[in-house]
């Protein structure tokens, strides 16, 4: 064979390769809005959409798991945190990849954070870390970084 068909070959080896690790780590899908409750306090609401075959775990698995789910927040002036991240009830189930019991969700997901605004304008910044698995191969933690701007 001449250099460019294996130069060729390889680069569509290499894409073929970072394409399906593309397509097994994006079986979640985030979308974050700020809701407002009053000119005082609002709710961050972070929605989850999980692909078929799919589940993410939720808040709260044991400390010994390798199950990473969590919600930071940046401080700013503009907003104060008002109690904790919440989240609709989990399913429950022994997972054996893990071999032990985990609490996940499945389809769809929304999360809350209460807020107190504080200021006219400003940017909430939050990064979300979590994990998925299907019933054959789980993905390494990943993070989801979002931004929201507050306006009066």
């Amino acid at each position: 064979m001449n250099r460019l068909t294996i130069f060729v070959m390889t680069v569509l080896m290499m894409f073929c390769s970072h394409a399906k690790t593309q397509t097994v780590s994006g079986q979640v899908t985030w979308e974050c809005t700020l809701k407002r409750k009053s000119p005082e306090e609002g709710e961050i609401l972070m929605k989850a959409k999980i692909r078929p075959g799919w589940h993410m775990y939720a808040l709260g698995n044991s400390a010994q798991s390798p199950i990473k789910m969590n919600f930071k927040f940046e401080p700013d002036p503009s907003y104060q945190l008002l109690g904790n991240v919440t989240q609709p009830a989990p399913l429950r189930k022994f997972e054996n990849l893990l071999g032990m019991p985990v609490t996940y969700f499945e389809n769809e997901v929304e999360f809350g954070q209460k807020i107190r605004l504080k200021g006219k304008s400003g940017i909430i910044r939050g990064t979300i870390q979590f994990m998925q698995c299907s019933d054959q191969v789980c993905v390494p933690p990943q993070d989801f970084g979002f931004s929201l701007k507050i306006f009066n």
